[in-house]
This record gives structure tokens, C-alpha cells and sequence, in this order.
């Protein structure tokens, strides 16, 4: 019989109804544990040199590993003008963009937008001077991403992109919209604190672009359109109007024959359809000019991110206390409780 076991015999047996108090209770516990203390104070060696090593080998690791990162932010207000005519309008491109939207804000839109490989091509493709490097670099080369020979270069390109738009979306870049006032904040994570600021920057100025440029093309197209449209309705009203004068100088009395005025009619009720297309198109094509020469700006960036100060973390303090805290709470449990393991191993193993 072990010295724990014929500690915990000394204890008096409880009843089913037996109620104790709490300093009861209490001493019972610490009877129970006290084997187990005094087992972990026989290996306090053990225990400290574990932990030493432990916090050693975090404190290399914190020091010389783990990176310090900067934050960089963009706020971007929603657009407070005729929210549905320009929602209707982000979200037809968004979906040229690849990116699904249902209802919700124009900065809901932008939030999708900002992640779509269209809008971070150019983020991921721009030029950035950083410490690393003696001349400007893309993401692609400050990520170190490397190709893989085995595909073909159009191939080994996009693989390239993807696994550098990955490492964007997922690790470096976050997007947050603001539940009641639909203010979209754009986050950049970076290890150089100028980086950071840069590349936020961009993000937010390729969204720009991609939206204008769009919106800009869309109109143009439109304009192209209502133009040969206006050209075609124009040939068809002077037809029309050409047979209809040429009805009337044939036939200078119609209102005895009921099929000239049926016919008279037909061709004035032509006239007139093709006369309000023609007056509607030529409302459109002025309204279609006016959206073309527009140059006012879609995303109303509050102020772009300047380079931090401070570093945003990690907090190197906070990881070395949850892992050194971590780490004697398991070699104490083990230490203390290593005839029990032991003992229950070789149950397991059958010996």
C-alpha cells in the first residue's frame, strides 16, 4: 500500500446524506492532493530546469523569430447621395468583378470589392521601396513566392498571383463595415511600418480606379449606343414622314374613304411613336454626355493612412506569460502526478 493510498484511508467515509462544511471539504482536498505535492517538490529540479529551458527557448524564438508588424488604416464613408442608383450601379460591377452581392450599402459592396482579385492586381503588382530590398519590389517579390518550373509561364505566373493574393487576403489585409453607421475601415498588416501605410493606400486607390474606370465605361458605352440608336430612329421617322406626305399630296380627300383614313391613321400613329422614341433617346444621350464628363469621386475616403509610429504588435510580454504559465501548469500536473500516469500506462500496455 502506497503512502497516498493509506493517507486517503485516514479519511472518515461520508454518508449518502451526509452534508460537510466548507473548511470540511477543503481539508479533504488538500488531503487528497498532498501525495501529489509532495511528489512534485521531490522533482522541483526537474520542474525548474523544464521551465528554464522553456523559457529560454520562447524568449530565442520571441526575440529572433517572431516578426514585429505595423498597422496601417483607411476609412471610407458611405456614399450619403441616391443610395439606390448608385447601389444598383456598384453592384453590376461587382459582379464584372466576380464578386457576388446581395442587398445591403455601397460600402457592403466595396467591402466584396476590396478582395476580388481585379481590384488587388494592381496592389499586388505595384512597386514598393522596403528595407529589405536595394530597389522597388511587387508583393509577389516581397513575399518570396516562388515559381514553381513545373507549369508553363502563362501558368507558373498566375500561380504566383493566387498564392500572393492569397497571402493578402488572408494574412496581411482586413476589411470591417460598421453595423450602424456603414463606415467600411480597410486594415493593412505589414512588417514595415511605411509598407503597411503603402499598400493600404494603393488598395484603396485601385478600388478608386476600378470604379471610376468602370462606371466611366459604362457610360461611354451607353453613349455609343444611344447615338447609333438616335441614328437609327432618325432614318425611321424621316421614312415614316416621307410616306405620310406622300399619302396626304395623293390623297387630298380622305374623310369619304374609311380605308384611307385607317391608313392615314396608321401612318401618323407611326410618326408619332417613332417621333417620342426619337425626343426619349435624345433625353437619354444628354443625360449620357453629362455622366461621361462627371469626375467626381465614388469612394469618399476620409483620409488615407499615414506611416505608424508604433508597432502594432506582437505582444511578445502576453505570449511569454500565457506560455510560461501553460508550461508549469502541465510539468506540475505531470511531475506530481507521474506515479499515476505511469500507473495507468501500464494498465494500457497490459503489464
Amino acid at each position: 500500500m502506497t503512502d497516498s493510498d493509506s493517507q486517503n484511508t485516514n479519511l472518515p467515509p461520508l454518508e449518502d446524506d451526509e452534508e460537510i462544511s466548507f473548511e470540511e471539504g477543503f481539508r479533504r482536498t488538500v488531503e487528497k492532493l498532498r501525495p501529489h505535492i509532495v511528489a512534485l517538490w521531490r522533482e522541483k529540479r526537474k520542474f525548474l530546469y523544464f521551465n528554464g529551458a522553456v523559457l529560454a527557448v520562447a524568449l530565442v524564438v520571441l526575440l529572433f523569430f517572431v516578426k514585429d508588424y505595423y498597422t496601417s488604416t483607411v476609412t471610407i464613408l458611405p456614399d450619403y447621395g441616391a443610395k439606390e442608383t448608385t447601389l444598383s450601379q456598384l453592384s453590376g460591377l461587382a459582379s464584372l468583378a466576380g464578386v457576388s452581392v446581395g442587398g445591403g450599402t455601397p460600402t457592403d459592396v466595396y467591402q466584396n470589392l476590396l478582395t476580388s482579385e481585379v481590384v488587388l492586381r494592381q496592389v499586388i503588382d505595384a512597386k514598393y521601396m522596403t528595407s529589405g530590398y536595394p530597389d522597388s519590389v511587387n508583393l509577389i517579390q516581397y513575399l518570396k513566392i516562388k515559381p514553381d518550373k513545373h507549369l508553363p509561364p502563362p501558368l507558373e505566373k498566375r500561380e504566383m498571383f493566387l498564392q500572393a493574393y492569397q497571402s493578402l487576403v488572408k494574412g496581411h489585409l482586413s476589411t470591417d463595415v460598421d453595423r450602424m453607421t456603414k463606415i467600411l475601415t480597410v486594415t493593412v498588416k505589414m512588417p514595415e511600418a511605411a509598407l503597411s501605410a503603402e499598400v493600404v493606400n494603393k488598395a484603396v486607390e485601385s478600388l478608386d480606379n476600378y470604379i471610376r474606370t468602370k462606371r466611366k465605361s459604362y457610360a461611354s458605352d451607353q453613349l455609343l449606343y444611344i447615338e447609333k440608336r438616335i441614328g437609327q430612329v432618325k432614318d425611321s421617322l424621316r421614312i415614316a414622314e416621307d410616306r405620310l406626305r406622300d399619302f396626304r399630296e395623293q390623297n387630298r380627300v380622305v374623310i369619304q374613304s374609311p380605308e384611307l383614313l385607317l391608313e392615314q391613321s396608321r401612318l401618323s400613329r407611326n410618326v408619332d411613336i417613332l417621333g417620342s422614341v426619337y425626343l426619349e433617346l435624345s433625353k437619354q444621350y444628354e443625360l449620357a454626355k453629362i455622366d461621361v464628363i462627371k469626375d467626381t469621386p465614388i469612394v469618399n475616403v476620409e483620409s488615407y493612412a499615414g506611416n505608424p509610429v508604433l508597432k502594432a504588435g506582437p505582444a511578445k510580454l502576453k505570449i511569454l506569460i500565457i506560455v510560461m504559465f501553460l508550461s508549469a501548469l502541465f510539468s506540475a500536473l505531470y511531475l506530481g502526478f507521474m506515479e499515476n500516469i505511469r500507473k495507468y500506462v501500464g494498465y494500457i500496455k497490459g503489464t
